[in-house]
């Protein structure tokens, strides 16, 4: 929503760092298109050196995130018009945001950008924050992002929720098409072209379908209808839809895709994936894809949770459930990326994947009793939301947030020594697609023609089922992800994927950037699965039910890589490795 990362936003740029040096774009091991298949975080970094390096060698970052998304408040990286000079008067934000994505890119990890909001300066009501900036302001600002971040960066969004009047007062759906969508997409396509000339996606805003929000002049209706009628102009729009690469949508929105939706066009948040996907589909544009703008699933009792589960409590056991149904109703569909919020203290609202630790002592040495031991081993865990005011590792200030920040402590915890939330451990399981630092890129699609993950069998059963599938171009394997919520370890099932990359009807196809098509296991050729089949406990994250099997050799026949799962539980990995 408009405000959530205000508080945040604001913060950061009163912080400085040391600038980093560019990293090459070597370093990002390969060009990301939209047939790749991305899993990982939003990070708003503190600002603070230590701090974020930290945060980047987390497990969370360094071995399961394959990205790593930014917001940009464009109002705190140009506080002032002196901030526009990038080489002599970066601002504190943009330098905090700066070093997080050069540890990033140092470990493989691709950057997405996501840009909102408008300096004073830059506004024509003179205004900051969501305001109609002046004709040709965000362009200008989209010119000096993207040179300042080119081979380091990978792809933008172009703004935020500018399907709602609150995040652009004074404009209209025509000003938002032409100024932010089509000049401002131009603007990032023309430095990524100059030389050296890099690739990029460039997409559209992420879109809210809040019932209770104000939708953007000249959209008929509200919330849901006033969606469709969004997605219905850009895409009779051709000049946008020539700039873009992808439409976006929040794949979560008020009480995480349940709520605040008008319960017949959009009752949730993978029905407005199928209304945008069916409206590019019959205006022939299967070249263009759907991705998420922001993904979150609040994990404590306040009042944007839902209790889905019905025990009667808003907790992390509901956003457990919650991340299992909406990973796999989005990623079964086709979203290529999906993200969640990283840490505690980086919004006003319970979301991130992590609790937030004492990772030099400070806040322990100052306040004591915030701090409690991690049952990992690692630094204690803060069991409360706080700020961390000042410029330095070795000065911050912990203090708590006030009570408009939605603060939480110790007792909000399901596990106060566990340093991750339950929900963590289904999107580490959900992640294992995207394979870290590795170039993944989407295979066969649940339900596809001739392109299907096949799952047959008594034990592949339950309310809820997932079909997942990637090729891993790095390591030269494939991988399947099978949810089954009536699994129970009793029997088997049999299952079958395409040996190669076959075309698909949105992905890899002739209007993909690169053909990956062919790629794979030829017939004749020997393999073997790894599976590990489990169930993931509800009440602390760990392993249940455990077995892991690798196959003995089989042989590829008629283009189809087959196997049993003897026992299935609920999350079953699949690997495909070639032997011969």
């Amino acid at each position: 929503m408009p405000t959530r990362f205000s508080l945040a936003c604001f913060f950061l740029s009163c912080l400085a760092l040391l600038a980093s040096s560019h990293l090459g774009a070597s370093q990002q091991g390969y060009v990301w298109t939209t047939d790749h298949l991305h899993v990982g975080v939003r990070w708003q970094p503190f600002g603070l050196k230590k701090c974020d390096e930290y945060d980047a060698n987390r497990p969370l970052l360094n071995e399961h995130s394959s990205y790593a998304q930014f917001w940009v408040s464009w109002r705190a990286a140009e506080p002032t018009e002196k901030n526009v000079d990038y080489k002599n008067h970066l601002s504190g934000y943009l330098r905090a945001i700066d070093h997080a994505i050069n540890l990033c890119v140092k470990r493989g990890v691709h950057v997405e950008l996501v840009t909102w909001h408008c300096p004073p300066w830059a506004s024509e009501s003179g205004q900051g924050g969501g305001h109609r900036p002046k004709a040709g302001e965000y362009a200008r600002f989209a010119t000096r992002l993207a040179k300042h971040f080119k081979g380091r960066v990978g792809a933008y969004q172009l703004y935020h929720e500018v399907n709602l009047q609150g995040m652009i007062n004074g404009a209209d759906i025509d000003f938002v098409m032409d100024e932010i969508f089509t000049q401002g997409g131009r603007a990032i396509r023309k430095v990524y072209d100059a030389q050296p000339k890099r690739s990029v996606l460039v997409s559209t805003s992420g879109t809210s379908p809040c019932e209770a929000c104000g939708p953007l002049k000249g959209l008929k209706g509200k919330g849901a209808v006033a969606v469709s009628d969004y997605y219905d102009r850009l895409i009779a729009n051709k000049e946008v839809m020539n700039v873009v690469d992808a439409l976006n949508q929040n794949v979560s929105d008020h009480f995480n895709g349940y709520g605040m939706m008008d319960g017949l066009i959009i009752p949730n948040v993978w029905t407005q994936y199928d209304l945008a996907r069916g409206k590019l589909d019959a205006a022939n544009y299967r070249s263009k894809k759907i991705l998420s703008s922001e993904s979150w699933i609040v994990w404590d009792g306040s009042g944007n949770n839902t209790d889905v589960n019905g025990d009667g409590k808003k907790d992390e056991r509901d956003a457990f459930d919650k991340t299992v149904t909406i990973f796999g109703k989005m990623l079964e569909r086709g979203l290529n990326t999906v993200n969640m919020p990283w840490c505690d203290n980086s919004s006003s609202w319970s979301m991130g994947l992590v609790k937030r630790v004492d990772y030099n002592g400070r806040v322990k040495k100052l306040q004591p009793g915030w701090v409690i031991p991690s049952n990992d081993g690692g630094p204690d865990v803060i069991t409360r939301k706080l700020s961390l005011r000042g410029s330095s590792d070795e000065t911050f200030q912990p203090v708590e947030v006030d009570e408009s920040g939605r603060r939480f402590t110790e007792k909000n915890y399901l596990n106060p020594g566990d340093s991750n939330h339950l929900h963590y451990y289904v999107w580490r399981w959900y992640s294992q697609l995207a394979g870290g630092s590795d170039e993944v890129i989407r295979h066969a699609l649940s339900g596809e023609d001739g392109n299907d993950v096949t799952v047959l069998g008594p034990a592949y059963t339950g309310n809820e089922q997932y079909k997942l599938s990637s090729y891993n171009r790095t390591k030269k394997t494939f991988i399947v992800l099978l949810y089954s919520g009536g699994a129970s370890g009793s029997s088997y099932a049999k299952v079958t994927i395409p040996s190669t990359i076959q075309k698909g009807k949105y992905y890899n196809n002739e209007f993909s950037t690169k053909d990956f098509r062919g790629e794979g296991f030829e017939d004749g050729q020997k393999y073997q699965a790894r599976i590990v089949t489990k169930d993931i406990s509800r009440d602390n994250g760990q392993d249940l039910n455990r077995r892991e099997e690798l196959t003995k050799p089989a042989t590829v026949a008629n283009g189809q890589l087959t196997v049993n799962v003897g026992n299935l539980r609920k999350f079953t990995r699949i690997e495909f490795i070639q032997t011969q």
